[in-house]
Formats: structure tokens, sequence, C-alpha cells
């Protein structure tokens, strides 16, 4: 069994698999975080744009999302912080991957914002936070 991408320690169809198929949606805005990840490294980049908020929808560039995927190789999620207060999310984490044909492990740390609508969680934005010099 595959482990799941999202580096939450269960195995893919029973973490972020259902999510990605459609079967059911993530319950906090940790988990939508993790199988949005998940969807990075798997190529489903349709969930993206599927679990942006509408009004941030304009703002995405799936292309650009596309082409960064079709070069990286995922190496692990690391959640570095995650606050719910009713319909409103923050997660802070540092996605890792690679570039398809290189050995240096690069770091992309962010925090985002989502936004629960009618019981269902959505991406609203991100803040790329620098590394310090």
């Amino acid at each position: 069994m595959q482990k799941c991408y999202c580096c939450s320690g269960e195995n893919f169809e029973n973490c972020c698999q259902p999510f990605l198929k459609g079967e059911k949606y993530p319950d906090g805005a940790e988990k939508l975080m993790r199988s949005r990840y998940s969807a990075y490294a798997t190529r489903e980049l349709s969930y993206l744009e599927k679990t942006t908020d509408a009004q941030a929808l304009g703002d995405m560039d799936m292309n650009a999302n596309r082409e960064w995927a079709e070069k990286a190789e995922f190496t692990g999620l690391e959640i570095l912080s995650a606050t719910e207060d009713k319909n409103k999310g923050l997660v802070e984490f540092k996605a890792h991957f690679k570039l398809v044909g290189a050995d240096e492990v690069h770091s992309h740390h962010e925090v985002s914002t989502f936004r629960k609508q009618a019981g269902i969680w959505y991406f609203r934005n991100g803040r790329v936070i620098q590394p310090k010099a």
C-alpha cells in the first residue's frame, strides 16, 4: 500500500485519495491543505481549481501551477501550524520538492488561508515566506 503523499502516515487510499476522487470533502483546513499537496504530487491539478474559493480563482494561474508540478518531484510536507476559528482556517507549511533530474531538495514555505462555505473548506490565498539570508 502506498503511503499518502501528504505525510500523514496514513495510506493514500484512506487519506487523500477519496478527496481527490471527489468521494468526500476534507473536514478541516489542514486536511484540505494536505489533499492539495497530494493533488500536486499526483498531478490531479483540477482538484486545485475545485478547492479554491470562487473569489480567488481569478488570482490563480493554473498553467503556471501545471508547469511547475510537471517539473517537480514532491518529497514531503511539513505542517508547521494549523488553526481554525469557525469558518476560517490558517495553515503554515513547508512543501519539499526536487526538480526533475536534480538532487537538490527545495522548500516552499507558505502561510495559507482557508474559508468554509456551506460546510465545505476552500483555499483562499497564500503568502510565501522567504528564507532568511
